[in-house]
């Protein structure tokens, strides 16, 4: 990650310093197959790096629903006249995921759930595309390594930069 914040070209600097986005992120989940939703942060550190907090809900299916946070860093990458970039992130993610088993299942009065919660590593990319100065919209992918439940999530955003 450092290296591409080093090698990145100098002459695009649509990001500087200290700018700020917050906004909201939805998609898709392939651990239990099923919708994501969270609110972003993202702070510009330097002009092609930034520190990017999420933090997200996984809804249930097949028995299974799950709270998130993620720190990831960002590399931001000007790919058409500073209204467009392209951005790979890497970063932590913590899992906090409830499995449930139906009463019908155990024949017994309530539901059966147990709470996981792990630690993990995020990889993936985003891209962005700035529509205003201050209104911005994108998609992103990324796997987050984390035992028992791997997967990829896939989600659209918009936010809000100031």
């Amino acid at each position: 990650m450092a290296m591409l914040a080093v090698s990145a070209p100098a002459a695009s600097a649509q990001f500087t310093p200290r700018e700020k986005s917050v906004g909201l992120k939805a998609g898709y989940i392939s651990t239990n197959e099923s919708m994501a939703a969270g609110l972003f942060f993202q702070y510009s550190i330097l002009s092609h790096l930034r520190i990017a907090p999420e933090i997200g809900c996984v809804f249930k299916h097949q028995g299974m629903d799950a709270f998130t946070l993620d720190l990831n860093l960002q590399v931001p990458l000007d790919i058409k006249d500073d209204k467009a970039s392209l951005y790979p992130l890497a970063g932590l993610n913590y899992s906090s995921w409830n499995e449930s088993v139906p009463r019908e299942v155990l024949d017994i009065m309530d539901d059966v759930s147990t709470r996981t919660s792990r630690l993990g590593l995020n990889l993936g990319a985003g891209f962005e595309f700035h529509c205003s100065h201050t209104l911005k919209v994108g998609i992103e992918a990324k796997y987050t390594f984390i035992k028992h439940f791997s997967g990829v999530t896939v989600g659209a955003l918009i936010g809000y930069s100031f």
